[in-house]
């Protein structure tokens, strides 16, 4: 790739020399200003002289000896035909950038009750960049839409991405407006900032300073969390920023290891003030730019549009985890609901941590065999899931109908399946599917094994055929999260996959943050049983996706450096976060805060599950920008000087 556009250099700078002081060269750099967009046509008398900028978007035709129809595409992605009696297109190529002039006309159509269609009756072209040969030999691409990745610009060209593009920067206006209405001060935070544990592997910035003879390094910032607690502390009453935030994480369609949120806090305002202010916002800029129109929630188990009598619903974690088996469940598939069998005495007994016997049953899900292994077989691959995969009986005969519970009695013990039949009213071309968790009181395990079928379930096409009820964005407020969470063990490199997640005794991480306040009325717990304590956290789900999350967090310097030290065991907590400690001791009100992830936000709104969509430049898979080629290798000198050695073994 790099040889091939070091050639291209090479040529180009070969043919220089004759061209630089040719009137074509001069040519390229004049042009008219008085240009219009195609869009903007409408508006113009027929007749009227025009002139447009653009790029040719495909292979001018020859259709006659002196015709020649031509189509130009604007930098709005629109595109209008060109129609050439003076053979001024007969060298033009796919993607030459042009400045055409010509008269405007009404094309002719058989249906008088169309929008008026309308040609340029070409009468001068100058061509303001010729295009090389790339983007005919390429031309399969463009009709996909997915060139290679390092030709991204050539895809932003086209009229998909130009639209995501314009709807990305009105999204930002329209939450900058909103916020800049409700009295919020936008303030850029630091982006060199201190390595600090705050979750994710963090991107370092090495420096040529030393201290106490060790390299010094910056990180950047996973958020701006710590700047915007100490703008509380700095008097700012509502603060907000479209920030970019870098996390060196394993990357998905909805990650990418630099991102943007929209960061906010509010002093002397509780976690209820700010979900109200977030939810404002977010609904609000949905209704008016997002490509599903307003978003939804859910009210007694029906989706119902979200307006000034209906609000976000509010589902605890406790509930979200037992009826959905996550923390983020995808509403649009509101019945699709997931179990607990205990009420018919049905238990597991494989592991007497995951006591709880659970089931969630697909209703008509397959007709024959042949359909369900075609359609369902991935709801049984062990792949797909972090530890156990659950269980999975297709009902295909009346046997089965009766006597399926005997199909999960290696891991659960049942005394009344009679009833527990009758209840679940099976059927035939049912699929029921089955597993074990935690108990509702210590319920960490996120997703459970039928969480995770269940995220299988909707993301397939005919899972969504079957049980979405509703095109229309659907959100919920997830509330009084567990505020910490047992450390799990990681399995070692290697090793055969756990079937239960294991933890390590007396070990905990933070569900959120460190930061996060816990609920005053588990205050008393904290001391003595961590993990049953509930913590000030909401986080915001749209189709099972988080938006965005936040907490009301903790201003009193004793509770955070007791959190720190006692409970999280952080080794030091003075010297990683005593700038934080320090500003709450000199009077810090209370504050709390959200973040909205802005790539997911414009992903959902532009209709995409990609985030790459949205974001001009993304990284690739592996972390990498494909188009200028980083990250890159550094001489070994130059790394010296920033006190950094390697070895290639």
């Amino acid at each position: 790739m790099l040889t091939r556009r070091l050639d291209c250099l090479s040529r180009h700078s070969r043919n220089f020399t004759t061209k630089v002081l040719s009137s074509e060269i001069k040519e390229r750099f004049s042009f008219a200003s008085n240009s219009v967009h195609i869009r903007n046509l409408p508006n113009t008398n027929a007749s009227t002289k025009v002139t447009l900028n653009g790029w040719i978007d495909k292979k001018p035709k020859k259709v006659g000896k002196d015709l020649i129809f031509g189509t130009l595409r604007d930098t709005k992605g629109d595109c209008i035909q060109l129609v050439d009696s003076q053979l001024l297109l007969k060298s033009a190529n796919v993607e030459d950038v042009v400045q055409v002039e010509g008269h405007l006309n009404l094309k002719k159509t058989n249906d008088d009750k169309a929008a008026p269609q309308y040609e340029i009756q070409l009468s001068h072209l100058k061509v303001l960049n010729k295009s090389g040969k790339k983007p005919s030999q390429l031309l399969d691409y463009k009709k996909e839409g997915n060139y290679p990745p390092d030709l991204r610009y050539l895809q932003l060209r086209l009229p998909k991405y130009q639209v995501f593009l314009r709807k990305r920067h009105e999204i930002a206006q329209n939450v900058r407006e909103h916020l800049n209405l409700a009295g919020f001060t936008e303030i850029e935070t630091p982006i060199l900032f201190k390595s600090t544990p705050e979750g994710a592997r963090e991107f370092l910035v090495p420096t040529r300073n030393k201290i106490n003879s060790e390299p010094a390094f910056y990180a950047l910032p996973q958020s701006p969390q710590q700047y915007k607690q100490l703008l509380m502390a700095s008097g700012v009453e509502r603060y907000y920023q479209i920030a970019r935030c870098f996390r060196d994480e394993d990357l998905r369609s909805d990650r990418q290891p630099e991102f943007t949120q929209i960061d906010m806090e509010m002093a002397f305002s509780s976690g209820e003030q700010v979900m109200e202010r977030v939810e404002s916002m977010v609904t609000d800029t949905w209704k008016k730019l997002s490509s599903s129109g307003k978003l939804h929630t859910v009210n007694r188990g029906k989706i119902v549009s979200i307006n000034d009598t209906q609000s976000v619903t509010k589902m605890t974690y406790r509930d979200a985890m037992t009826r959905y088996g996550i923390d983020k469940p995808d509403l649009r598939f509101p019945n699709l609901k997931i179990i607990d069998l205990k009420e018919f005495k049905a238990y597991g007994v494989e592991n007497k941590n995951f006591p709880v016997f659970e089931v969630l049953v697909l209703r008509n899900a397959f007709d024959t065999m042949e359909n369900y292994k075609k359609n369902w077989s991935i709801l049984s691959d062990e792949h797909q899931y972090n530890s156990r995969s659950p269980i999975v009986v297709p009902i295909d005969s009346i046997e089965m109908q009766n006597n399926w519970f005997e199909k999960f009695m290696p891991i659960a013990n049942f005394e009344n399946p009679t009833m527990m039949t009758r209840f679940l009213n099976i059927k035939q071309g049912d699929i029921v599917c089955g597993a074990t968790r935690q108990p509702n009181h210590t319920l960490f395990e996120n997703p459970t094994p039928l969480g995770r079928l269940r995220q299988l379930v909707t993301q397939t096409e005919l899972g969504s055929k079957l049980y979405k009820e509703t095109d229309h964005a659907v959100a919920a407020w997830i509330v009084e999260f567990p505020l910490f969470a047992p450390l799990e063990q990681e399995s070692t490199p290697g090793s055969k996959k756990q079937r239960f997640p294991v933890y390590r005794e007396g070990e905990f991480t933070s569900s959120h943050h460190p930061f996060t306040m816990v609920n005053l009325n588990d205050l008393a717990k904290l001391q003595k049983d961590p993990l049953s304590c509930s913590g000030l956290h909401y986080d915001f789900v749209v189709n099972g996706t988080e938006l965005g999350g936040g907490s009301t967090r903790i201003h009193d310097p004793e509770l955070q450096n007791y959190v720190f030290k006692s409970i999280l065991k952080i080794k030091n907590p003075e010297r990683l976060f005593g700038h934080l400690l320090t500003a709450f001791e000199c009077g810090t009100p209370p504050h709390a805060g959200f973040a909205v992830g802005f790539d997911r936000m414009c992903a959902m709104m532009c209709g995409t599950d990609n985030i790459r969509d949205v974001i001009a430049f993304p990284k690739s898979i592996s972390g990498s920008d494909q188009v200028v080629q980083s990250p890159s290798a550094v001489p070994e000198e130059i790394l010296k000087e920033y006190n950094i050695s390697f070895s290639t073994k």
